[in-house]
């Protein structure tokens, strides 16, 4: 039979937290700013294309060019 082996399963999951919590100097660091803009900014730029806004301004600057 086999022998069960209690506790064994947490210091093993204990070991693999400690060693995703923590962060890289290396790591590239992004703000919480930085998400929202970038959110907000393709946020429009689909609205934008939706409403024909591209392809009403590509007509215009072929015209001018």
């Amino acid at each position: 039979m086999a022998k069960d082996k209690k506790g064994s399963g947490i210091q093993q999951a204990a070991g693999l937290i400690r060693y995703f919590d923590e962060e890289s100097e290396d790591a590239i660091q992004i703000s919480k700013g930085m998400i929202y803009t970038a959110c907000f900014v393709f946020s429009i730029a689909i609205y934008l294309q939706h409403h024909g806004v591209w392809s009403w301004m590509g007509d215009v600057l072929s015209g001018i060019l």
